[in-house]
């Protein structure tokens, strides 16, 4: 006599090997978007562009009630050695007393960079034209703005912010 053999798979056998498959779907499709990634070779710093977006929102958006020193810390943060000095004893001495007799408290956002120009010596830099918005964090009023930046490369540190670039200095 010859005997069937009958397999019988429980909900339970079969729910767990969905979720067991649904996992290995999901995992297969999050190694294969960054299988590229792992291939290239990582460049210090950051861009040229997101160097001016970050060093001018730092440096546009003040809060009185942080103070002082949180502003300058996070300048100095994407800034050259040469621009947070001069954030420290140039900008803040000269800037900080309005910012702290008005109480203001703004929040920056870069809404578009264009380069300007590409300068290789003494230094290889650019200065950046930025379009900003800038949103009082009390009253919600927002303002745009357009501003010039100077970004700097070095070799061990990539792009950095350098500083603001004045309107007097664009016929030089």
């Amino acid at each position: 006599m010859k005997h069937n053999k009958v397999i019988t798979i429980s909900p339970t056998r079969i729910v767990t090997a969905l979720i067991v498959f649904l996992m290995l779907v999901t995992a297969g499709f999050i190694l294969w978007a960054r299988l590229p990634a792992l291939f290239q070779r990582e460049q210090p710093g950051m861009s040229a562009e997101n160097a001016a977006r970050t060093g001018l929102e730092a440096f546009l958006s003040v809060d009185a009630k942080a103070g002082q020193t949180a502003w300058i810390d996070s300048i100095c943060k994407l800034a050259t050695d040469a621009g947070c000095k001069m954030v420290t004893n140039a900008y803040a001495p000269m800037f900080w007393p309005s910012v702290e007799k008005d109480s203001l408290r703004l929040t920056c956002k870069t809404a578009s960079a264009t380069l300007v120009t590409k300068l290789d010596e003494p230094v290889k830099s650019e200065f950046w034209e930025l379009k900003t918005i800038c949103t009082n964090l009390d009253s919600g009023e927002a303002n745009t703005s357009s501003t010039q930046v100077i970004v700097v490369e070095s070799a061990d540190a990539g792009w950095k912010f350098e500083r603001v670039r004045f309107d007097q200095e664009s016929g030089s």
